[in-house]
């Protein structure tokens, strides 16, 4: 990747002033200006256990900026930029690291100047429609595709994005992408040696989310991935390419009640192995502010679940904790507490999970043996009212993998202190 002169870059807001500038010069010099400062600190221990993926022994320390601009709507067009330039403070002793794990958790150090948005939407007239197309390179958020926003620098993907929400409450979005662009540079230490990557055959995919019924929520999606080659992220790229992908989710808040239930299932269907599926259920009740949750969730013995494409295994999870639900053979029992203290801005979720492998879902999982494992985890949110646009994240976790290895457990340190302005 081309490194590109940051002070050369600007990116990307989210403007939707229906005011249309009298001419071009207006429209370009009457946007709007935003952008962010990232920072995220990964610390964990060592561990034998092949499971633990990159976060195993991992201390990193990273930082990136984005600077975001969209022009004012000129006969309903806007054009949108971004940049985005990360930077690794080199908390790590060794440079190394893989997939197994090691001091330098990539996800955190990379290193670079990318131009992460660049499109061009069009904002149709409201009295006809209330419909919008973007074109070009922008973040998407849904739960089989979407641009990771957990660490310090993020992905993007080249699409063609049309949404419609003339319905009542409803937001359908068809969705045409032809490239993932990864937010690694080619100066990322040489730890590591991943590319953009451009789709031969574009992914195709359809949204909806829809609130029209009191208290339930319904959110769905459909995905076609018609490529040869994998074109997701370790651990599930093995099986993600040539399948179509559904995901289905109910959420319903009872009327008059603190009580939440929900479900959801998915499938991956595969042109040339074994199909997958994936189901959860959970259950939650407020108790004086005190939110306690059930949760359960199964993976098909025949293979991984191809997860979230960019960089997320797995969107929304049920289970509280740091590991992924995508594993095949899984089966994820768990139970989270949360709390604010009365405090405005301040979320605490405590999380116990509990997991169970069959043999045959270990084998065809590559090996990822969970069964028997648990983890306890602990996140902090924490948005002060005082300081508009200060976000601070931190998470802890404790994994015993249940593994006949020298070290079978590991402790996760994970802490984000973002600023947007």
């Amino acid at each position: 990747m081309k490194k590109i002169p940051f002070i050369t870059l600007v990116s990307l807001g989210v403007a939707c002033a229906n005011v249309q500038a009298e001419n071009l010069q207006e429209a370009l010099s009457g946007g709007t200006f935003t952008g962010e400062i990232r920072n995220t600190l990964g610390l964990a221990s060592q561990t034998d256990a092949k499971a633990s993926g990159p976060f195993n022994d991992g201390k990193s320390l990273g930082s990136a900026i984005t600077l975001d601009y969209v022009t004012g709507a000129y006969y309903g067009f806007k054009l949108g930029l971004g940049a985005e330039s990360g930077y690794d403070w080199g908390l790590q002793s060794n440079d190394a690291s893989t997939l197994a794990g090691g001091e330098n958790d990539h996800r955190v150090t990379a290193d670079a100047t990318n131009l992460y948005h660049a499109f061009l939407q069009y904002d149709f007239d409201h009295e006809l429609t209330d419909s919008r197309i973007r074109i070009g390179r922008q973040s998407l958020v849904t739960p089989l595709l979407m641009s990771d926003g957990m660490y310090p620098m993020q992905d993007t993907f080249d699409a063609l994005v049309f949404d419609n929400k003339d319905l009542d409450k409803t937001d359908l979005r068809f969705m045409y992408i032809s490239k993932w662009n990864m937010r690694y540079g080619d100066d990322n230490n040489g730890s590591i040696a991943e590319t953009d990557k451009k789709f031969d055959n574009p992914l195709v995919s359809l949204y909806l989310n829809n609130n029209s019924i009191e208290g339930l929520n319904i959110e769905a999606q459909w995905l076609s991935n018609n490529n040869d080659n994998g074109v997701g992220d370790p651990p599930a790229d093995v099986t993600a390419h040539d399948y179509d992908t559904s995901f289905l989710a109910l959420t319903y808040q009872i009327p008059n009640s603190t009580w939440l239930v929900g479900a959801k299932t998915l499938s991956a269907n595969f042109d040339d192995s074994p199909d997958t599926g994936y189901w959860g259920a959970r259950v939650k009740k407020t108790f004086d502010g005190v939110g306690v949750q059930l949760a359960y969730t199964s993976v098909d013995d025949a293979a991984n679940f191809p997860g979230t494409l960019g960089h997320v295994p797995m969107f929304r999870p049920y289970s509280p904790g740091l590991t992924p639900e995508i594993f095949a053979g899984l089966q994820a029992t768990s139970i989270a507490v949360d709390y604010t203290f009365n405090v405005s801005g301040l979320h605490t979720k405590l999380g116990y999970t509990s997991y169970k492998q069959s043999d045959e879902g270990i084998k065809n999982s590559i090996d990822n043996d969970l069964d028997g494992a648990y983890e306890a985890s602990l996140q902090v949110r924490y948005q002060p009212a005082e300081i508009k646009g200060l976000s601070t994240i931190v998470e802890i976790s404790y994994m015993d993998y249940d593994q006949n290895v020298d070290t079978d457990s590991m402790a996760v340190l994970r802490t984000s202190v973002n600023y947007k302005f």
